[in-house]
């Protein structure tokens, strides 16, 4: 009874794995005390659990208020996972002009500058809009603590998720149209190489974002 009732919580809560675990193995716990303490009244064991899980109420009824705190945590993933890739990005695409010999001359095409610097500041932009919902999900700010203000900013920080994989996407294929390194657009230099490390990174992020809305 027990176990059937904690797979029917693990199956209606969203949210990350190991926090997901964290909760169903202290709802478990609970559940099984509970049980013994019954049990040791004088119910059978069968009938303990059955008790035990009719006090902890259904999980339809349950469920919503286990899924916020998970919800948080599925928006703070989220946020710091985009504080990883877009700071990542920056030293990628040096090294990767390095490596192809146009490391120190690749600002001096006008038009590669230009994306280069929108880049720089949209990017710092999202870091730090990142890093403050990060903070806002995990450290309680006052104005987040109701349930509809933490479901409204878990979905904030899963369209971000997705603008930043659209903005980003974008600027990267200008990059490596623009860059003096990309000498065919099908080489090493090229699109499969920003593929590789952009299409890759941001992929995951709006992987993330996907499953912010599903928390949320």
């Amino acid at each position: 009874m027990i176990d059937r009732y904690v797979a029917e919580l693990d199956k209606a809560l969203r949210g990350p794995r190991a926090v997901k675990a964290d909760m169903l193995a202290e709802a478990r716990d609970g559940l099984v005390d509970a049980a013994e303490a019954y049990e040791e009244s004088g119910l059978d064991r069968t009938s303990a659990e059955q008790r035990a899980v009719a006090d902890f109420g259904p999980v339809d009824i349950i469920a919503p208020e286990y899924q916020p705190e998970l919800a948080l945590a599925e928006g703070r993933r989220t946020a710091l996972l985009i504080c990883v890739v877009l700071t990542v990005q920056p030293v990628a695409w040096w090294l990767l002009l390095t490596l192809a010999g146009h490391g120190a001359d690749a600002r001096a095409d006008t038009d590669y500058a230009l994306v280069d610097d929108v880049v720089r500041w949209t990017g710092a932009g999202a870091i730090g809009t990142a890093l403050a919902v990060a903070i806002a999900t995990g450290a309680g700010v006052p104005g987040v603590r109701s349930l509809g203000a933490r479901r409204r900013l878990v979905r904030a920080a899963g369209f971000f998720a997705f603008l930043v994989c659209a903005v980003f996407a974008v600027l990267g294929l200008l990059l490596t149209l623009y860059s003096p390194a990309t000498d065919s657009l099908l080489g090493l230099t090229g699109l499969p190489m920003t593929a590789l490390l952009l299409g890759v990174p941001l992929a995951g992020v709006a992987v993330a974002g996907r499953r912010c809305l599903a928390a949320s």
